[in-house]
């Protein structure tokens, strides 16, 4: 039985490493660019690029979900199983960190409040920074009192005032051009023989740490070594730059009421052990799953 993931970022990568069958892996780039660490360089040089050599690198130009048919610059692909995991693209990220460098006076927002926790990240550094900065958006109120009363906490002690109107606004993800996001069932099955993980799913929050949890999911799944339903749940280290951190972990944006948020210097540590790990890793999360 042939299985066809498409991209080899976050989710892509933990399917493959998951699923012990037959398994191609097709992705524009071998490149593993781990996000978390990216941000890190607004405060200090971090290595957040790491090449992969088994993914098959072509060009994605089509994909036929009914017939799970996929066109490629240099081939054509049949899959019994099609695992979409093409994630989507933050057009202005990379401008949105290089104006933190350079400005002063920064006042920081999302489009898409589930992208809020990039952007209180990225204060939070430019802050480290010496920046005048102010933050736009909520203190991650949608993940729960336990979050809010945290994010709040860090906020005022940092001295980041919360303020109506950004002037750097991170602009939402987009899906493929030729693909829109998908909805997923409990099994992250979008119709028979064809799966999504990671951001491309419609409605979830695009976290790196979930894209991984459900593409480890999604192997385990197809290798038949799990058969419960996939259960998502928000994580992230939200780092001050001042050897504190804040860990969130939350399942309210899925119903539950759920969350836990703690600060402490222990998490600070934590998060650059993590941004290491992924990286010599290539992405396999691994023992981190139970984070």
């Amino acid at each position: 039985m042939k299985n066809i993931i498409l991209g080899g970022g976050y989710a892509g990568l933990n399917v493959y490493y998951n699923l012990n069958r037959n398994k191609i892996l097709l992705s524009n780039t071998n490149k593993f660019i781990f996000y978390t660490a990216l941000l890190r360089n607004i405060i200090e040089k971090t290595n957040y690029i790491s090449k992969v050599r088994f993914i098959k690198e072509e060009q994605i130009k089509d994909i036929d979900l009914k017939d799970r048919i996929i066109k490629t610059d240099k081939d054509e692909y049949y899959a019994d199983n099609l695992i979409v995991t093409l994630g989507c693209k933050r057009l202005n990220l990379d401008k949105i960190i290089n104006s933190l460098i350079k400005t002063d006076n920064i006042i920081l927002g999302a489009e898409d409040q589930y992208d809020e926790y990039i952007t209180l990240q990225m204060a939070f550094y430019a802050k480290r920074l010496g920046k005048d900065v102010k933050y736009s958006g909520s203190p991650l109120s949608w993940l729960g009192k336990n979050v809010e009363e945290k994010v709040n906490i860090l906020l005022d002690k940092y001295n980041i005032k919360i303020y109506e109107k950004p002037n750097l606004i991170l602009q939402k993800c987009e899906p493929p051009e030729f693909l829109d996001f998908l909805k997923v069932n409990e099994n992250l099955e979008v119709k028979k023989g064809v799966y999504a993980a990671g951001d491309i799913i419609f409605g979830w929050p695009k976290l790196g740490e979930l894209a991984m949890r459900s593409g480890r999911f999604l192997g385990k799944k197809l290798s038949k070594n799990n058969d419960s339903p996939f259960d998502p749940i928000f994580i992230f280290i939200l780092d001050t730059g001042y050897g504190e951190a804040l860990h969130i972990r939350s399942k309210v944006p899925w119903g539950n009421t759920w969350n836990i948020a703690k600060i402490s210097r222990i998490r600070a540590l934590m998060k650059k052990f993590i941004e290491k790990y992924y990286i010599i890793r290539k992405g396999n999360m691994g023992f981190l799953y139970y984070l």
